[in-house]
This record gives C-alpha cells, sequence and structure tokens, in this order.
C-alpha cells in the first residue's frame, strides 16, 4: 500500500511519541477527538473468529471503536498492544486532524462553487459548506462512526452532518482534491429524482432522507451555526462593498450633473463593460 505525504507525517509523529507511557500516548489520542483520556480493552469474538479478541480504543465519553484483532492470548500482551496503539496515534494525533481538517477544508470551498452550479443548472439548491469534522460519538442508528471524518453543509436553513466512504479516506490521507472526482453527475445510491435537492462532489444528494448524513453532536453543531453566521454576513458584506449597475450609472449621472449637462455622456465600450 502507498502512504500518502500526510501518512507519512503521522507515521513520524507517532514515532516521536512511541517512547511515551501508554496512557501518554492514549491521552494525545483521546485530545484528537476532544476528549481526556482513553483506555485499551479487549473482547473475546464469536463464530468464525472464535479464539480471537477485538482490540478497543475507549474514550471517557464511552465511545469505542476497534484498532486491531489477534488470537487473545496475543491481544492481551503489553507488545501488541503498543503495536496498535503506536498506528492508532499515526492517524489520530492533533496535530495530523488539523493538518486533515485544513486542507480538507480549502478544497471543499474550490468545490462548492462548482457543485452549487451543477445544481443551479438542474434547478436545485445550493449548500453552503461549513466545517470539516472528526466524529467522537458512537452513532446509534449506524454502529459506528467514530474516527471517521465528515463535513458539516448547510441547505437553505438546515444544518446537517454529510458522510461518504470515499471522502472519509480522502481527507484522513490528505488527498482531496479541489476538483470534484466523479465527472458523470448521477444520484446517489439510486435515490429517486424528488428526493434529490442539492448536489455534491457531481452527485445528487438529499438533505431531509436522511441518507449520507450522520447525526451531530452539540460541539460540532455549535461549530456549524457560528460557521454559517459568518459566512452569511461575509457574504453580506461582500454585497455590500460591491456597487450594482445601477450604483454605477447613479454615481456616473451625478458626476456628469456637477460639470453642468443633463447627462453623462455616451460611455465607451469598457465602460459598459463595467455597468
Amino acid at each position: 500500500m502507498e502512504y500518502s505525504e500526510l501518512q507519512q507525517k503521522g507515521f513520524d509523529i507517532a514515532k516521536r511519541y512511541e517512547k511515551l507511557p501508554l496512557a501518554d500516548r492514549l491521552g494525545i489520542i483521546a485530545q484528537a477527538f476532544g476528549c481526556n483520556t482513553a483506555s485499551v480493552q479487549t473482547s473475546p469474538c464469536w463464530g468464525k473468529y472464535r479464539g480471537c479478541s477485538d482490540i478497543r480504543l475507549v474514550l471517557d465519553n464511552g465511545a469505542y471503536m476497534g484498532i486491531g484483532m489477534e488470537r487473545t492470548p496475543r491481544a492481551k500482551t503489553a507488545k501488541v498492544i503498543n503495536e496498535y496503539v503506536n498506528s492508532t496515534l499515526a492517524q489520530y494525533n492533533p496535530e495530523i486532524v488539523q493538518e486533515a481538517k485544513e486542507r480538507a477544508a480549502a478544497a471543499l470551498s474550490k468545490r462548492e462553487a462548482v457543485d452549487n452550479a451543477v445544481a443551479a443548472q438542474k434547478g436545485l439548491k445550493p449548500y453552503t459548506f461549513l466545517n470539516v469534522e472528526l466524529s467522537n460519538e458512537f452513532d446509534t442508528r449506524s454502529g459506528g462512526y467514530l474516527g471517521w471524518y465528515y463535513v458539516t453543509l448547510a441547505v437553505e436553513d438546515k444544518i446537517f452532518g454529510f458522510i461518504e466512504t470515499g471522502l472519509k479516506y480522502d481527507i484522513a490521507r490528505g488527498v482531496l482534491s479541489e476538483r470534484i472526482s466523479r465527472q458523470v453527475y448521477f444520484n446517489a445510491g439510486g435515490m429517486k429524482d424528488e428526493y434529490v435537492d442539492f448536489v455534491f462532489n457531481n452527485v445528487g444528494h438529499s438533505s431531509f432522507t436522511g441518507s449520507h448524513q450522520i447525526s451531530l453532536s452539540d460541539d460540532a453543531r455549535s461549530r456549524a451555526e457560528k460557521r454559517l453566521s459568518e459566512r452569511i454576513s461575509g457574504l453580506d458584506g461582500e454585497r455590500q462593498k460591491r456597487p450594482s449597475a445601477l450604483d454605477k450609472l447613479a454615481a456616473a449621472k451625478e458626476a456628469a450633473a456637477k460639470i453642468g449637462t443633463d447627462k453623462p455622456s455616451t460611455p465607451k465600450k469598457s465602460q459598459v463593460a463595467e455597468l
């Protein structure tokens, strides 16, 4: 498997921390999820994996995710637990998580305009990109999602968490492109046209059916609401700063009146273009 530049950076960070006590390394992982502490637990498997045990990372908020599986005697050894914790630390430490979010946010800010242009052509609604988030909760609807990257979007006045497998991996690897990856438009998961109301990555999605959505924590929703307010204020501010064509024409008439003429002179082609 070829690792990305961001993943290699994560391995280097984990290498720096590998000599720290286990509790300290787990604390660093916990910080990446907005928690204070974490622990490792093993749980026996059943069925065809009988005789093996899952190795779990458990956060202090009760959320957990699997970080490995070994034969039960090995799963409980300090050596194996250390190996899996170090591997997890390479993916989930505050520095890597922050960089992954920043890279993805820069790319998705560019994609928004492209997606919304497609939506306008199809008579659909635009979305507003808000934030990149890392799930730190156990989603009871899905049975997972802890450690998944997702984004918060707003369609009209509805804020929601949008999640998708390819998006998750591209953010985690730091390789999300400013260009959409779906060259041919289609509806997500065979979704009926009447349910589609916005476009993301050139794919039709629904903001109201719950498809490709993750429940938001109070903190994530608060950040999304704050960002939406900033986006609205910023857009409104730009509109106020940018004179309209009518404003420019009124200014031209006013200037003409000051030099004693009833109407402005015929504008040149370059002036017409500005209007």
